[in-house]
């Protein structure tokens, strides 16, 4: 597929040339990242301030979108939304077969719901193009402009170009899902057998992961940092297979001297993990999710920004579930007082930005789903 539309490509826009576009593409891991590193190619292969990749329903009906990039002061929505097809005209074109458009906000016969999304968003020009894969047309890439200047005449083969190389990405992607899938459940079954030995830690560790995911993708955070993010809220407690029941499932507080062996669960955890290659973006989180945004956490009392970013998401998420769990010295506080007690920790325990956007995510967009409900941005 791909070798026929670069033949057709002008001199300049050669295979060389295109090398840079292609990259982000070839570091995505899961489909989202894929169409994510497909907006950023697009932004920079047609000179764009924003572009939004958004897929069809099965039945054709409503778009939703999935992944973008942007310039700013260009903005998109971060939550993904969808849009029923009859009431975008030329969008319903589009999915349906038609080529490339142009919509200028100042053109008066063009599409009004499409002339209408330009002007809340504070854009002047978008070029609608198609996304094709080997099944079809699955949805549509969105080049927006500031500026009310017109796109190149070659413009939408450049989108072609870059969506050729996406869909011949796609099984890749798709191979490496699977693959990951199977590797993720194997790591959840030895988690599972960790929480078996407390009832009440169970599905603790599936919690974290939606929350930290979710909060990972919020916060537009790059490929490396999600994959850490991913993995490591799934074994950051990994660790505590090597202490001993009488203190993990003390019901009463813990002495000095049992507190300094709880605290060695962050160092065995890193210690499990250090010849498995696979695991290796794991190792952050496992190592430093009990630091502290004030330097007084363990076990290397990391302070602020030094301590990994991935690491940061997974500590507010552990603690605001921790919270929000029974424990059995406590009922679960309500998600009013636990998110009023993130925020009183903010720039003390945890990271004050992380911390913010979490109490606004559970508060405003719930617990459920979370990977789905962002928009996946490139950076």
């Amino acid at each position: 597929m791909i070798q026929g539309v670069l033949e057709g490509l002008p001199t300049e826009r050669r295979i060389g040339d295109l090398i840079h576009d292609f990259a982000p593409m070839q570091k995505a891991t899961d489909m989202p990242g894929l169409w994510a590193g497909l907006a950023r190619a697009v932004l920079g292969a047609v000179k764009a301030d924003a572009c939004l990749v958004s897929l069809a329903s099965e039945d054709r009906k409503v778009v939703r979108d999935v992944a973008a990039s942007v310039v700013p002061p260009a903005r998109l929505n971060a939550l993904a939304e969808e849009y029923v097809l009859e009431d975008f005209p030329t969008t319903k074109q589009v999915i349906e077969g038609a080529g490339a458009v142009q919509i200028s906000v100042n053109d008066g016969h063009a599409d009004f719901a499409e002339r209408s999304f330009l002007r809340e968003m504070g854009f002047a020009r978008v070029m609608l193009c198609g996304l094709d894969t080997e099944d079809g047309r699955i949805g549509t890439i969105e080049a927006y402009r500031l500026g009310d200047r017109a796109f190149r005449q070659d413009d939408p083969h450049h989108v072609e170009v870059l969506s050729a190389f996406a869909a011949n990405t796609y099984s890749r992607i798709l191979l490496a899902s699977k693959l990951e899938s199977h590797y993720m459940k194997t790591i959840e079954a030895l988690t599972s057998a960790l929480e078996a030995r407390d009832p009440y830690t169970q599905a603790h560790t599936s919690r974290i992961r939606e929350l930290s995911t979710g909060l990972a993708i919020a916060l537009q955070v790059p490929e490396d940092v999600l994959q850490s993010v991913r993995l490591g809220s799934i074994l950051h407690d990994v660790g505590k297979i090597g202490i001993s029941d009488s203190i993990l499932l003390k019901q009463g507080p813990l002495s000095d001297e049992e507190w300094e062996e709880m605290r060695q669960h962050p160092l065995i955890g890193e210690r499990m993990l250090r010849n498995v290659d696979f695991l290796a973006p794991a190792r952050p989180v496992v190592r430093h999710h009990h630091e502290r945004w004030d330097g007084q956490g363990y076990p290397d009392r990391l302070r602020g920004e030094r301590i990994p970013l991935a690491a940061r998401i997974v500590a507010v998420c552990d603690a605001y579930d921790a919270m929000t769990s029974d424990r059995p010295y406590r009922s679960a506080m309500s998600i009013e007082d636990a998110c009023d007690e993130l925020i009183r920790c903010a720039g003390v325990q945890h990271d004050p930005m992380c911390t913010s956007l979490l109490v606004d995510i559970v508060n405003k967009v719930g617990e459920d789903d979370l990977e789905g409900r962002f928009v996946r941005y490139s950076v």
